[in-house]
Order: structure tokens, then sequence, then C-alpha cells
């Protein structure tokens, strides 16, 4: 009982005495590159993969705060990344391109895609995948991107965006000449891209482009458009996309993503002039956030409700882990050792692994703990001496159960603590 009144007494003083400023809920992360960056996409364990023109493919191993650059062997423009893990990784683009790597990016190889046509998209669901491209083609694969069919090819128009669901659900959202007419055009699978049923509507009475789409459960997805009247659409279907409803907005739209599978209410989406918008209610309304820029954003993922990214125009890349909203804390990113520090950890809410970073101005002995709720120490991160610098490490909560938990660091005569919390 007297450790536990200590341990909270000490998580008391060090929270008042922690005053905070409010800092921007997007943050710019320097990509390394000028190329415009057309997509993103991270693993469960926080490594992420981002493509761009001209062959640009790069990595970050630290949850997004520092970014190298792979040689990709090739110098096509490459639309759509997906990471199945964090060595296993697809990329498609411009002439039926396809690479794939299975070493975490040091090797890429050209795979056979049997089609001539530019690839727009890649998703996955375990070993089963579908990708979209030009003259309404689509490949399937289901062995984790090894080999791919062909569904369909040969058609006018586009597919833009693709989503799988589960091993056997997928859908894409593109274009369709309907003469007269453009339409958005979505589709559906339901045996893990061989067939296809296929809808295609107007946005409010309006033509257009679908260039982004995301389920949420079989019934329930969105998709983004650009509206050929220079407005943008978020359409939304509770029938599995016999129906849509359509939201208009002054810009167009690039990327909808909605993190949590199952009953999400929490979505965003991206597009023209750095506009990102974020809802709350399950796309009843969208709420603009202040993303920092007016340059084009192309891609918005996210890992969780809070730990997202934003990537764009000339190597832009956003960053945020409070769900885009402007928060009290510490920046991630400790650049000078003029002070003690202890950061928050990211992502957070986090599953299962973690990274705490700290800063110390002077040399001595380093202690870093974990806490669960009751004050019951879990784990020691680090119990050693240190020199002066900056210092990040992983926690990984494989074994630990969901719930709140708190690490302190100790060194000299600084100690500070901090709450994070393991959601599985």
């Amino acid at each position: 009982m007297k450790i536990y009144t200590q341990f909270i007494c000490l998580l008391i003083f060090f929270y008042i005495i922690d005053a905070q400023a409010q800092l921007p809920g997007w943050v710019q992360i320097s990509s390394g590159t000028s190329a415009d960056l057309f997509s993103i996409h991270v693993t469960k364990d926080s490594v992420a993969y981002a493509t761009g023109s001209g062959g640009t493919i790069l990595k970050s191993t630290d949850g997004g705060l520092t970014w190298s650059t792979l040689n990709s062997n090739v110098v096509s423009n490459l639309f759509d990344v997906f990471a199945l893990d964090q060595l296993n990784v697809i990329a498609v683009g411009d002439g039926s391109t396809i690479i794939r790597t299975t070493d975490g990016g040091n090797s890429w190889n050209l795979v056979a895609s049997g089609v001539t046509e530019t690839l727009y998209s890649v998703s996955f669901s375990g070993t089963y995948g579908i990708c979209g491209g030009e003259l309404l083609t689509i490949l399937y694969s289901t062995n984790s991107g090894e080999s791919w069919h062909i569904s369909q090819t040969g058609s006018l128009n586009a597919f833009y965006s693709t989503s799988m669901l589960s091993p056997q659900i997928g859908f894409v959202a593109g274009e369709l000449l309907d003469v007269p007419f453009n339409k958005p055009f979505f589709g559906k699978t339901t045996d893990s891209g061989m067939n296809w049923e296929f809808t295609a509507f107007f946005l409010n009475n309006n033509e257009g482009t679908a260039h982004g789409i995301d389920f949420t459960d079989e019934q329930t997805g969105y998709i983004c458009s650009a509206v050929w009247n220079g407005q943008g659409a978020i359409s939304k279907t509770t029938n599995g996309g016999a129906n849509w409803t359509t939201t208009l907005f002054d810009h167009f739209l690039w990327s909808i993503d909605f993190p949590i599978s199952g009953a999400s209410q929490i979505g965003y989406s991206v597009g023209d002039q750095g506009i990102i918008f974020k809802t709350s209610d399950a796309g009843l309304t969208w709420q603009p956030q202040q993303s920092g820029t007016s340059q084009r954003l192309n891609k918005i993922y996210f890992i969780d409700l809070d730990f997202g990214f934003a990537v764009g125009e000339n190597g832009l890349i956003l960053r945020t882990t409070s769900g885009g909203e402007p928060v009290e804390g510490i920046y991630d990113e400790i650049t000078e050792v003029n002070s003690f520090k202890l950061s928050q950890n990211y992502p957070n809410p986090f599953n299962p692994s973690t990274t705490i970073q700290y800063s110390i101005p002077e040399s001595g002995n380093v202690k870093l703990e974990v806490y669960n709720s009751l004050g019951e120490e879990v784990s020691v991160l680090v119990d050693e001496y240190k020199e002066a610098g900056n210092y990040k490490i992983n926690f990984n909560a494989g074994e630990l159960s969901s719930g709140i938990y708190f690490y302190k660091l100790t060194t000299n005569n600084y100690s500070s603590i901090k709450k994070m919390i393991l959601l599985k």
C-alpha cells in the first residue's frame, strides 16, 4: 500500500508541475524529398512506407518521425503502396508496374501484372489482395501479391481506389462513362476479387469521379470524389453500395479513411488546398482541421483513431498523434539537449508496441520503468549509465492486457511520469 500511495503522489505531483503549451494537431515532418507523394501505409508496429513520383519510396521505422529513401529500381510514378507487415510490401503505378519487397525494402522485384494499363490502387486483407487501374482494370491475388490474376480490363475510365474489408470482401471506386454522363463507379466482390457487382451514381445530380473508398463493415461505406463543377464530395452507403447519399464541399477530395472496422464513428478525408476533414458521427457532419499547408493532399491513413498521416505535393508529410486536434503536450521530436525531458509515447493508444523518447542533458544513471494502474512495476526498460543525449526505446506490451499504464523516468535529480493506453 505504501508503494502504491507514493506512486500516486508522484503521478499527481509531476502532472501538476509539467505545464504544457498547446501544440498543433498536425505537424509537418521532413521527408527528404521534393517528389510528389501519392500514398502512405503504416504497419501495426509503426513501420511506414510512402510512394510517389519517379519511383520514389520512403520508409520510416520510428513511427514516421524520420524517413529514408529506398531504391525501388523503377522510375514509374508509384500511386499506391500497401504494407502487409514490416517486410512484405507491394507498390503499384504507371505502365502496369507492380513491385514487391519481402525484406523490408532492401530489394524490390517486378511482378507480372498481365496487363499494360496504369495501376492506381492496391489493398490486402491477409494474403488476399486487389488492384485497380485504367480501363476499369481489376486484378486479384491470393498469395500476398506474389502473383496476380485478371478479373477484368478493357473498358473506358478507371478504378482509382481499392479497399479489402476481409479476405473475401473488397471494394473498388472510380469513374464510368455512362453516355452521355461520367459517374462515380463502385464495385463489390464477395469472392476475393474474382467476380464483381457494380453501381454507378450521381453526386447530388452532378457528374464526377470517385477517388477514395473505405468501408467499416459490409454495409457501411464511404467514397470521396472530385465533382466536375469544381467541388468535392463524400458519399455514404448503409446498404452495401446499392444507394448513396452525398455531401458536397468546396474542393476536390482525394482520399478517405475510417481507421476502425465495425460501427466506426471517426473518419478523415483530404484533398486540394491542404484540406482535411474529420467526422466523429459516422459521416453525418464533417469538420475542417488546420493542416498548416495549402498544398494538395493525396492520401490519408490512420493506424488508430488518433495516430495518422497525410501525404501530398512536393514531398509533404503530415503527422498527428491526436486525431488532428490541437493538444496540450510536448512535441514528439526532441531536437536539443538542454533540459531533462520525458516525451509522450507514440502511438498512443498503442497495440502492442509504442516508442518512448527522452532527453538528458547530463550523464548519469537512468531508469525507465513501466507500471500498471495499481502501481505495480510490469517492466524495466532502462536501468544503466547513459551519456547526455536524446534516446528512444520501443516498449512491446504483447503479454499485457488492455488498460492504462504509466512510465517513469528517473535520472540524477530528475523524475517524470506519463500515462499511456494499451488498447487491444
